[in-house]
C-alpha cells in the first residue's frame, strides 16, 4: 500500500477517537496487534520483535467457503431487487431491514440512506427550524440567526462575487519582508488562514494526560508527492486539482491567466524547499516523525520563523505548560530555514495559494460550485443545508449550545445518564469474570473502567470564548466579515483547553455535540455520548427498555468495549500510554484477537458482487470496531439475563434497525476499502451469530446461516 504522508499525518501523532455510527477512527495505532510492517507491539516487551503469524488468504475460494456464506451485504441500495424470501435464521440483518430498505429513496446527491443519516436530517430540520424562528433575548443566537441569514443571501454575495477578498489579497501581496510576514501572521483581522500555514490541534500530553499541549502536525502543502517537486515532471491529480483550483479564484480576483500561473509555480518553487524532508519522511514514515519540546526549546530551534510569539498573538497560551509537539519536524524545521527575505515573494505566493484555497466555500456560488466541480465533489443545492455546514464549519460550538438549549430536551439526559450507570455497573462484572485474565490485569481494568469520564448528551460547563457579535446586512455586515469572524471564533475555542486542565471538568474542543455520534477517547480515557443522537432509531424516551437497549445502549457498550480493544488496551485509566498487562495475559488477549482476524479476514463484505474478502488488511483495519460490537452485546445480554420476562424479539431486531444501511455500490466498495466498521449488515450478524442467547431464541441451528459452531466463535471480551 502507498504511503502517503498527510493521511498518515494524524495516525502518528494524536488518537481522535472512534466514533461507533460511522465516523471512525482518526488516527490509531493498533499496538496490540497486526502485522509487523504496520503495527508496533507494546504488550509485552518479549513480544516486540516478534512477528505475527501471517493469515493465509492464498487458497482461492468462493463466497460458500468463507464465513456467513448465506448473508448478503443487505446495505446495497436496491440488493433486494428479484430476491426471493430471507429467512432471519439465515441472514438476520437482511431480514429485518428488507421492508425499509426496499421502500426506501435517496435524495438527489445522496450516496446513501441510512439509521444515521435520517437522524442527522431530523437534527437538521431542528436546527433550521431555530435558525429562522423567532428572535430571543440571546446575543448568541441573534448572532447565529443573523449570520444563517447573511449565507443565504445569494443574490448579495453573487453580486458582490470575489471583490470582499481583494483588500486582503493586497494587503497579503505588498508585503515586502519577512518581519511583515511574521507581523501578517500575527494578526487575525489580516491573516485569514488563521495560523501561521501550519495545521494545528491541542492534544493531551502523552505522558502527563491531564495537561492540553499544542501539536503543530504539519505544514500546509500543496502536495505530498516528491514526484510533484521534480523539474518538468507532470502535475499528480491532487496537486493539479489544486492548481486548477488557484488559477481560478486567482483570475476571479483580476489576474490574468499568465500571473495567476505565475504565483502558483512561484507558490510550488517554494514548498520545493520542502522536499529534503518530504523525501525523507516518504522513506521511512514507521520512523518517529514528531518532538516535544519545552517552550524554551521551541523558541530556540525556531527563531527565523517566531512560531511562538505568532501563537501568542493569535490566543494560544503556549506558555501555560511549555510543552509544544511538532509532527514532520523536518518539513517544520525546512519551513523555518528558508523564512528570510530572499524567498519572500514565494513565502507571500504560497500563503495566497493556500489561503484561497481554504476560503473556496466561502465565496459566491459560482466559486462554490465550479470548484467543486475542479475537485470532483457534489456541491450542496439546497441553501439552508449549504449555510448550515458553513456555521458547523465555522461557529460548532455555538451551533452545538443553540442545538441543546433550543431542539434538545434536556431531560433525555439524566434517562441516557442512569442507562449509562447500568452499563457500566455489568461491564465491571464482565470484566470480574474473565477466567482468561489474571485478578492483576483484571484490578487495573476495574480501575479504568471506574475512572472512564462520562460524558453525556452535552457539557455542563463550556469554554469561556465569545465570538464577536455579527449583525444584519442594514447595520454593516457581509457573508465574509461574518465568516471571518466564525474562523476566529474557531481558533479561539481551539485554543481555550490550553489554559484548563483536562481533568474532565470540559469536554474535548472538538467534541461537537448537536451531532450525531459517539466517541471513545483513550488519550484522555472518556467516553462521549452526544446529544445528536439520543433520537431517531437509537433513542426515544417511551420506548422499553428492550428497545432502548438495542438502540442506544449498544452503542454506550461499544464505547465502553473501546477502552479494551487494540487501542484502547495500551492507555491506563488517566490516558496515559503504558503497559498495564501482565505478559500472559496479553499473550492470551493477542491469541484471541487473531482468531478474530483470521474469521474476518476470510469474510466476503460484499458477497454478491464479489468474493473478495477482507483480507489480512482489511481485518486489522476493522479490528477495533468489530471487538467493541462483540463486547457491547455480552454486556447487554447480561442485563437482559437479570430482567423479568425480557422481549429478546425486540432487542435483538432493534440492534439490526440501528445499522439499516441503503448504500450506492461503488460508495459501499469506497466504504469497504477506506472505513474502519465492518459493513452494517455485518456489524449486527456477526456479533449476534457469537451468542447462544440469541440462537437458542430463535432456534437457530447448524445449517442455518446465522449458525456459528463454539470452536468458531471470536468474542474477544
Amino acid at each position: 500500500m502507498k504511503k502517503r504522508l498527510i493521511s498518515s499525518i494524524l495516525s502518528l501523532i494524536i488518537v481522535a477517537g472512534t466514533f461507533f455510527t460511522g465516523c471512525g477512527s482518526t488516527g490509531t495505532t493498533n499496538v496490540t496487534s497486526g502485522s509487523a510492517n504496520e503495527q508496533q507491539s507494546t504488550m509485552t516487551e518479549s513480544d516486540e520483535n516478534k512477528e505475527s503469524e501471517p493469515i493465509d488468504t492464498s487458497v482461492e475460494t468462493t463466497a460458500a467457503d468463507h464465513p456467513g456464506a448465506k448473508w448478503i451485504d443487505s446495505g446495497i441500495y436496491g440488493t433486494y431487487e428479484g430476491m426471493g424470501d430471507i429467512s432471519l435464521k439465515d441472514d438476520f440483518a437482511a431480514a429485518i431491514n428488507r421492508d425499509w430498505a426496499e421502500n426506501v429513496k435517496l435524495r438527489e446527491g445522496a450516496e446513501n440512506v441510512s439509521a444515521r443519516t435520517e437522524q442527522t436530517d431530523n437534527i437538521n430540520q431542528a436546527k433550521l427550524a431555530v435558525l429562522t424562528g423567532e428572535k430571543k433575548d440571546d446575543q448568541d443566537l441573534t448572532s447565529l440567526q443573523n449570520y444563517y441569514a447573511l449565507l443565504t443571501d445569494w443574490d448579495t454575495r453573487n453580486k458582490e462575487g470575489l471583490d470582499p477578498l481583494k483588500p486582503y489579497v493586497e494587503d497579503l501581496m505588498s508585503i515586502s519582508s519577512v518581519e511583515e510576514m511574521t507581523k501578517y501572521y500575527s494578526d487575525p483581522g489580516r491573516n485569514l488562514y488563521g495560523t501561521p500555514m501550519v495545521s494545528v490541534s491541542i492534544i493531551p500530553e502523552p505522558l502527563d494526560p491531564f495537561v492540553n499541549m499544542l501539536c503543530i502536525q504539519n505544514v500546509s502543502l500543496l502536495s505530498d508527492e516528491p514526484d510533484d517537486y521534480q523539474e518538468g515532471a507532470p502535475e499528480t491529480d491532487g496537486l493539479a486539482i489544486k492548481h486548477k483550483t488557484a488559477e481560478y479564484m486567482l483570475k476571479r480576483l483580476g489576474y490574468s491567466e499568465s500571473e495567476a500561473n505565475d504565483i502558483f509555480d512561484t507558490a510550488k518553487g517554494f514548498e520545493r524547499k520542502f522536499l529534503p524532508g518530504i523525501e525523507a519522511i516518504m522513506a521511512d514514515i514507521s520512523g518517529d516523525p514528531t518532538s516535544t519540546l519545552t517552550i524554551a526549546e521551541f523558541e530556540e530551534k525556531y527563531k527565523k520563523l517566531p512560531f511562538a510569539d505568532i501563537f501568542r498573538s493569535l490566543g494560544y497560551d503556549v506558555d501555560f505548560k511549555g510543552k509544544i509537539m511538532v509532527g514532520y519536524t523536518k518539513i517544520v524545521d525546512s519551513f523555518d530555514e528558508n523564512y528570510s527575505d530572499e524567498n519572500i515573494e514565494g513565502i507571500k505566493a504560497w500563503t495566497l495559494v493556500n489561503t484561497l484555497l481554504d476560503f473556496t466555500k466561502y465565496c459566491d456560488f459560482e466559486t462554490y460550485e465550479e470548484t467543486a466541480k475542479l475537485n470532483g465533489s457534489k456541491t450542496i443545492n439546497d441553501a439552508d443545508f449549504y449555510a448550515l455546514k458553513v456555521m458547523e464549519d465555522t461557529v460548532p460550538s455555538m451551533v452545538d449550545q443553540m442545538y441543546v438549549n433550543y431542539c434538545f430536551d434536556k431531560s433525555i439526559k439524566p434517562q441516557v445518564e442512569e442507562l449509562t450507570d447500568m452499563m457500566v455497573k455489568a461491564y465491571r462484572k464482565m470484566l470480574m469474570e474473565e477466567d482468561w485474565l489474571s485478578d492483576e490485569t483484571k484490578a487495573i481494568a476495574i480501575e479504568k473502567l471506574d475512572n472512564i469520564k462520562l460524558h453525556i448528551c452535552y457539557p455542563e460547563k463550556v469554554y469561556d470564548v465569545k465570538c464577536d457579535a455579527i449583525g444584519t446586512a442594514t447595520e454593516g455586515e457581509t457573508a465574509l466579515s461574518a465568516i471571518i469572524k466564525g474562523r476566529r471564533y474557531f481558533r479561539l475555542s481551539e485554543a481555550a483547553p490550553l489554559s484548563c486542565k483536562n481533568d474532565g471538568t470540559y469536554w474535548r474542543y472538538d467534541t461537537y455535540y448537536s451531532t450525531l455520534g459517539a466517541i471513545y477517547m483513550p488519550q484522555d480515557n472518556s467516553m462521549n455520548i452526544l446529544a445528536g443522537i439520543c433520537g431517531g432509531d437509537y433513542y426515544d424516551e417511551s420506548w422499553p427498555l428492550e428497545k432502548k437497549m438495542g438502540g442506544l445502549c449498544m452503542i454506550v457498550g461499544h464505547e465502553l468495549t473501546h477502552a479494551f480493544d487494540t487501542t484502547g488496551a495500551n492507555y491506563d485509566k488517566d490516558g496515559a500510554q503504558t503497559i498495564w498487562w501482565t505478559d500472559e495475559d496479553g499473550k492470551a488477549f493477542q491469541e484471541r484477537v487473531d482468531k478474530l482476524l483470521k474469521y474476518y479476514s476470510e469474510l466476503a463484505p460484499m458477497p454478491q458482487v464479489s468474493d473478495a474478502t477482507y483480507g489480512e488488511e482489511g481485518a486489522q483495519l476493522i479490528q477495533g470496531e468489530a471487538i467493541s460490537d462483540l463486547g457491547s452485546l455480552k454486556c447487554l445480554l447480561s442485563i437482559a439475563k437479570e430482567q423479568e420476562d425480557f422481549d429478546y424479539d425486540t432487542f435483538f431486531k432493534q440492534i439490526a434497525i440501528i445499522q439499516k444501511q441503503a448504500r450506492y455500490e461503488e460508495a459501499e466498495k469506497e466504504y469497504v476499502d477506506t472505513n474502519d466498521h465492518p459493513v452494517e449488515a455485518y456489524r449486527a450478524n456477526v456479533p449476534l451469530q457469537n451468542y447462544d442467547d440469541f440462537l437458542n431464541f430463535y432456534d437457530i441451528k447448524e445449517g442455518d446461516g446465522m449458525y456459528l459452531a463454539p470452536e468458531d466463535r471470536i468474542t474477544v471480551w
